[in-house]
């Protein structure tokens, strides 16, 4: 079953051309993954961004964001994370990870086992 990542971003004040940047650099690292189906990135007004991105499991998640551990310091240290929805099979690593951030909402499947 695909894993789902929709996350909004608020950039600071004068950081906006940073934060493209990594958002851009993540984008063209995304598309180099088989396992990453969808990575995109969206934008109402300036300096206000959200990412969809789609995997094939949550593994293939942890992949991308290991890959992409330098450009993603790049995008919190630019921006700030106002809310996550994740959505699919919730592994342990997940859970932890949501565990210390207020703003993320995990929806695990439903029902939890497809028969």
């Amino acid at each position: 079953m695909s894993f789902f990542v929709r996350v909004r971003f608020d950039v600071h004040d004068g950081r906006q051309a940073e934060f493209e940047e990594a958002a851009l650099a993540l984008r063209a690292q995304a598309l180099e993954e088989p396992e990453t189906l969808t990575y995109r990135w969206f934008s109402t007004t300036p300096g206000s961004y959200v990412v969809i991105e789609e995997y094939v499991d949550s593994d293939a998640a942890m992949a991308h964001n290991e890959r992409g551990e330098k450009l993603l310091e790049q995008v919190f240290e630019c921006a700030e994370m106002v809310s996550a929805d994740i959505y699919g099979p919730i592994g342990p690593w997940v859970r932890e990870w949501a565990g210390t951030r207020p703003q993320v909402t995990l929806y695990p499947d439903f029902p939890a086992e497809v028969k």
